[in-house]
């Protein structure tokens, strides 16, 4: 079990979740464009650079937000972190 609604208010949790949403989202479309799917019309040189820097940014921006509770197995929150009404 998650306390969604502490995590939800937890500034660098957000920070570090919408982070690897557009990692993941950018794998999706380089799937799509290698199938034929989508096509990017950049050159290879640009679009690599681009998307270099940008797996960068959000790369950085999830290892600065992301928060694991240390005190249980897996990844749910303990029963303490469960009843808490602020994330600090």
């Amino acid at each position: 079990m998650i306390n969604w609604k502490v995590r939800l208010r937890n500034r660098n949790w957000v920070i570090a979740f919408v982070s690897q949403i557009m990692i993941v989202a950018q794998m999706v479309f380089a799937c799509l464009n290698s199938f034929g799917i989508i096509e990017f019309h950049l050159t290879d040189a640009i679009q690599n650079s681009v998307l270099t820097f940008l797996n960068a940014v959000f790369v950085l921006l999830s290892m600065l937000g992301i928060v694991q509770d240390p005190t249980t197995k897996g990844y749910g929150d303990s029963e303490r972190a469960l009843k808490y009404k602020d994330p600090n």
